[in-house]
């Protein structure tokens, strides 16, 4: 990638952590998770790193292919 798309990348994530410390929780919802300073930034990403795992893992298991897979008669 060129270096202008990790700067916006950067950007973007400083951009939406100040978002998330600056701005007024509603107190209306009373879940334990709701009380941590950006917690849906870091389940988002948590989850996002879940999923590439996951497809990572599916994919060595089940598509990968032996070398001489197409020279087996």
């Amino acid at each position: 990638m060129k270096k202008w798309h990790w700067i916006g990348l950067a950007l973007l994530t400083l951009s939406s952590l100040v978002i998330e410390f600056s701005m007024h929780h509603d107190s209306g919802h009373h879940h334990w998770w709701n009380q941590i300073p950006a917690f849906w930034i870091l389940f988002g990403f948590v989850s996002c790193l879940a999923l590439i795992m996951v497809a990572k893992t599916l994919g060595k298991l089940f598509l990968n292919q032996k070398e001489d897979y197409f020279d087996a008669d």
